[in-house]
């Protein structure tokens, strides 16, 4: 009986990554087709959405939510500083600290990408068929199993 609860468990843990993988494909395809028209890259359009969301935020906050290397997340803000998207400020309060802003510009390409992305919209209406409770929790586990796989692979110390 234990080896088939195994084997059942190893089963949804193959459809969820695959399910993971796919949806993160797909995201980038779709954002493909308009990167032209918002002159963003899709990791530039989610750390400009990202910002959007939390009201501006650190590079840091910005590199743990997109779980990014500081390094891709620095060099992803300096592009978009250099678009015009970003306003990049050290913090008063404390030096190590880099404060992010959008600018004018990254607030209207946050808010287009919104109304033009069909995934927003897509995800937005699943979502508004669930429960909350199982949205939260769904939520939840992703966010669990991204830490637990980041301890994997070192990042989390």
């Amino acid at each position: 009986m234990k080896g088939s609860v195994f084997l059942s468990n190893l089963k949804q843990a193959g459809d969820v990554i695959k399910a993971v993988v796919s949806i993160n494909n797909t995201l980038v395809q779709i954002t493909r087709k308009y990167e032209t028209e918002l002159g963003l890259t899709f990791l530039q359009l989610a750390i400009v959405n990202t910002i959007s969301f939390h009201q501006g935020g650190t590079l840091k906050q910005v590199s743990e939510q997109l779980s990014l290397s500081k390094s891709t997340a620095s060099t992803q803000v300096d592009q978009l500083v250099t678009k015009g998207m970003i306003r990049r400020e050290n913090s008063k309060t404390d030096r190590r600290e880099t404060l992010l802003s959008l600018t004018e510009q990254g607030t209207e390409a946050a808010k287009k990408s919104i109304m033009i992305l069909p995934f927003y919209q897509a995800t937005t209406e699943q979502l508004a068929t669930k429960d909350p409770e199982d949205v939260q929790t769904l939520i939840d586990t992703l966010e669990q199993l991204l830490e637990q796989l980041q301890d994997l692979k070192g990042e989390n110390k």
